[in-house]
């Protein structure tokens, strides 16, 4: 089978795992997994990614993003830079009886978190296409 160099770009996704910066005494570990993409390690491809932090100092925050196009590996496969910051979140948590989110009260201190690095393996790729990667 002829296949051009690059033109297989299988469905895969890659694991993360990051520290965020230090914010008002505390940090927060950032983990997931990229959403699924058709890609290879020379297309330039991107991955959105999203979730929740770990929940430290009584709290967590939400995250979103994508990430950098792909960087090749020497001897194959690849990675991507992330460089993203979390939503907001009040300083001190608030008391809700019920639990779930209290909007409305914008003139309390609130900060985020800038989160970088890379991803780490690839995960999910289809069998038939190991041979030609």
């Amino acid at each position: 089978m002829n296949l051009l160099i690059g033109a297989v770009k299988p469905h895969h996704t890659h694991y993360y795992l990051l520290k965020s910066s230090d914010a008002k005494g505390h940090y927060h570990v950032v983990k997931g997994i990229v959403r699924v993409i058709n890609g290879n390690r020379l297309d330039r491809h991107i991955h959105m990614f999203r979730g929740i932090t770990t929940l430290d100092n009584r709290h967590y925050h939400r995250f979103y993003g994508k990430t950098g196009p792909a960087i090749p590996l020497e001897g194959g496969g690849h990675y991507h830079l992330i460089d993203e910051r979390t939503f907001y979140n009040y300083d001190e948590p608030l008391e809700a009886q019920f639990g779930g989110v209290i909007y409305g009260e914008h003139d309390r201190p609130k900060h985020e978190h800038r989160f970088s690095g890379k991803t780490i393996d690839i995960i999910g790729y289809d069998p038939f296409f190991k041979s030609f990667l």
